[in-house]
């Protein structure tokens, strides 16, 4: 049986992925609410903004935008505020 450590809360778990079952859970309902909330807002102009307006952190922020191709378009927000 092979372990891998969760990058996020750096618990041990034995399945496949980069987080464990419990961030992953996390994730998938921070994802859910970022993607109700472009759908139903528009884009604000920084990721600051975007991280008060959802909840969600800059750096999940982040690596949701640099991880998953859903979120690419939100590229133009990480070039402005770094």
């Amino acid at each position: 049986m092979e372990f891998n450590k969760c990058s996020q809360c750096g618990a041990f778990f034995s399945n496949t992925g980069k987080l464990c079952p419990n961030c992953a859970t996390k994730d998938t309902v921070k994802i859910q609410k970022l993607e109700n909330y472009l759908e139903n807002y528009s884009i604000p102009e920084t990721l600051e903004e975007l991280s008060y307006s959802t909840g969600i952190s800059s750096k999940d922020l982040n690596r949701y935008i640099n991880e998953n191709n859903k979120f690419s378009n939100l590229n133009n927000i990480i070039n402005n505020t770094l």
